[in-house]
């Protein structure tokens, strides 16, 4: 601080020079407690999906000019300053919009390892920071009827597909049967509408055998899934049928069994093991009154003799008596009398 003294006409007037640095922490102090310029709460989660394009909002009120700049905490990289990108990877890019001071970092492509704090800070004096958190989904695709979905013969096929954790609406949600996208197969009965962000329905009219099999649900910058559809025609499949059954043993294990191995499965047992199995232990009742009975007709009855080959049985025939013995002739109504003597 610098004193200068001027003398003219009888007074005397004293001048204080502050040199820079003083004036700016007179100017500090006649502000009062610095207050923030950011309109953007500090700590604000930013949640994107794996793939997509992660928006991290830095809006500010600046009454003096300053530079807006970004830094990754985790490694302290800087990646933009201004509107200037300071980093290798071409995936950062600031947004900037003047009437609302929005400063907002993209990162197009959004990865896992993209994920943790990342700092907008105003170029002031000090400077003042907040920080953003970005978390990375992924996002998944879920068929309703799946894994399995048993429709008859001539009936409409109808397929949903809901997205979960999507954090944006896909570019594209493309359905394929088997290894064939059917998403504009519309002579084949196929028609796709698709509700944005929720969900997508795939749809055919008068399904035939030919409409089973795998079908995908395979959106943009998410984890598909699929469904396997079973064409029925109306007859029972040749697991379900038994044609030697007998109606009155087995009538309530045939009522059991055909809806139940309708809703398994049969020939896909290892995926459906759980619901199969409660089956075979809700039918082993009747199972076994169904083996004793057979068992119960192939015993042979007392008396019968050794029963036929072939499992035909023996006609009962009428008594015969025994012929006598080689050189004697028997007498009508005539009894042998022993000797005790010989």
């Amino acid at each position: 601080m610098n004193v200068s003294c001027h003398e003219g006409d009888g007074v005397v007037s004293v001048e204080l020079i502050l040199d820079s640095n003083e004036a700016k922490a007179a100017h500090r102090n006649s502000l009062g407690p610095l207050q923030s310029q950011f309109i953007t709460k500090n700590n604000t989660r930013v949640i994107s999906q794996r793939g997509g394009l992660a928006v991290l909002p830095c809006s500010v009120t600046m009454t003096t000019p300053a530079t807006v700049s970004w830094f990754r905490r985790k490694d302290y990289q800087l990646l933009t300053v201004g509107l200037s990108t300071y980093s290798s990877d071409d995936r950062f890019l600031v947004e900037h919009t003047r009437h609302l001071g929005n400063w907002a970092l993209r990162i197009k492509n959004a990865r896992k390892e993209d994920e943790g704090l990342y700092e907008c800070q105003i170029s002031t004096h000090p400077p003042q920071s907040i920080f953003i958190e970005l978390r990375i989904v992924e996002a998944v695709a879920e068929i309703l009827e799946a894994p399995d979905l048993h429709i008859d013969e001539g009936s409409t096929l109808r397929l949903e597909c809901k997205l979960k954790r999507a954090t944006e609406s896909p570019l594209y949600v493309f359905w394929y049967h088997e290894d064939r996208m059917v998403n504009y197969d519309q002579e084949d009965g196929v028609s796709v509408s698709n509700n944005k962000l929720t969900s997508s329905i795939l749809t055919v009219r008068n399904a035939t055998a030919r409409h089973g099999g795998n079908y995908t649900c395979a959106p943009a910058n998410a984890r598909q899934s699929s469904v396997y559809v079973h064409v029925l025609k109306g007859e029972k499949p040749a697991a379900m049928q038994h044609p030697n059954k007998s109606p009155t043993a087995t009538s309530g294990a045939g009522t059991l069994l055909s809806p139940t191995a309708y809703r398994c499965g049969w020939l896909r047992l290892p995926a459906r093991f759980g619901c199969c199995l409660v089956t075979l232990l809700t039918l082993l009742p009747a199972s076994v009154g169904l083996i004793l009975t057979h068992l119960v007709q192939l015993e042979p009855r007392s008396g019968d003799g050794p029963r036929p080959p072939n499992g035909a049985r023996r006609r009962h025939e009428p008594y015969h008596e025994p012929p006598p013995p080689e050189g004697k002739q028997i007498e009508p109504n005539k009894t042998f009398e022993t000797d005790p003597s010989k």
